[in-house]
């Protein structure tokens, strides 16, 4: 089996980092370099969203999230890229990038509804219940309409599922319709959902 050609750089200014005892490419400077891409490998603007989204979100361990980068750090590596290869695409999927995301359907979910011409909706929103506040992954607040993203780990864990019925229960309980999306309401695209959502907005 041939290993893959890397690629090296010869910009000093590139910020590394060591992770496990191993130097290696900060996150902000890895995303601009997943940017730049030539064509053939590039991720798209709808992926480079989703990765910066990752980023400055990181991991929830129930109290708090972990980014792995901030916006500044993100601006700043593009800024410093000038007109470089990929800095256009770069700037979009910035300006488009949200924070705190639960994961990359959410991203993707957002960004198509958005497309369709749907007001944007809000990330992690709020909700106060009796059991404290509870964070739903999308939302217009004003109308009180919610959004729960629900992949596979949904569907086979016995506990996630359990969890999430008492979820939607305590956001119904405080005046939130919630709509329920799974994997084929997005893909391949959602159209369909879109319309759906515009109905229910103008309901409410």
């Amino acid at each position: 089996m041939q290993a893959s050609a890397g690629w090296g750089s010869s910009d000093a200014a590139i910020e590394r980092e060591v992770r496990g005892g191993l130097p290696i490419v900060a996150a902000h400077e890895a995303w601009c370099q997943l940017a730049a891409l030539p064509p053939e490998d590039a991720l798209g603007e709808e992926w480079l969203v989703a990765v910066a989204d990752h980023l400055l979100s990181g991991t929830y361990d129930g109290r708090r999230w972990h980014p792995l980068c901030t916006a500044k750090q993100l601006a700043d590596a593009v800024a410093r890229r000038g007109r470089g290869r990929g800095t256009r695409v770069m700037r979009a999927a910035l300006a488009r990038a949200r924070h705190p995301v639960g994961s990359a359907m959410e991203t993707l979910l957002r960004l198509g509804l958005v497309d369709r011409g749907l007001p944007e909706p809000d990330v992690q929103v709020p909700v106060a219940t009796p059991v404290g506040v509870l964070h739903a992954d999308l939302g217009w607040p004003r109308a009180r309409l919610l959004i729960e993203y629900q992949g596979d780990e949904h569907r086979v864990s016995r506990s996630r599922w359990l969890k999430d019925l008492t979820r939607v229960q305590m956001f119904e309980d405080a005046g939130y319709k919630t709509l329920l999306v799974g994997h084929d309401d997005i893909s391949p695209d959602c159209t369909a959902l879109a319309a759906r959502i515009s109905r229910a907005l103008a309901a409410r």
